[in-house]
């Protein structure tokens, strides 16, 4: 039995949820690069259809990054994220 050092090819069919955003991101001529999350989160908080959580969380990111430095944000989101998993691993554990 001989072996082949490449990897086998997926077989055809369904593509990836990956695959299929990239695709039609490239057919509406959108680039991913391009996008800017703080002007989305603008206009859910300024869209009066959207439920009222939504737009008031988008405000509070808001105005979470109109006050902050880019270069300390990063650190900051970085660090509120470890600290609310540990947070919830310290629950979940009190909880069993």
């Amino acid at each position: 039995m001989a072996t082949t050092p490449e990897k086998p090819h997926r077989r055809p069919g369904r593509p990836t949820k990956a695959e299929e955003v990239r695709q039609t991101l490239a057919e509406l001529g959108v680039d991913p690069a391009s996008i800017d999350p703080l002007r989305i989160l603008a206009a859910i908080a300024a869209d009066g259809s959207m439920p009222a959580t939504a737009r008031v969380a988008a405000c509070k990111v808001l105005l979470g990054q109109r006050d902050s430095d880019p270069a300390e944000s990063a650190e900051a989101a970085a660090g509120d994220m470890a600290t609310r998993a540990i947070q919830l691993m310290t629950t979940r554990k009190a909880a069993h």
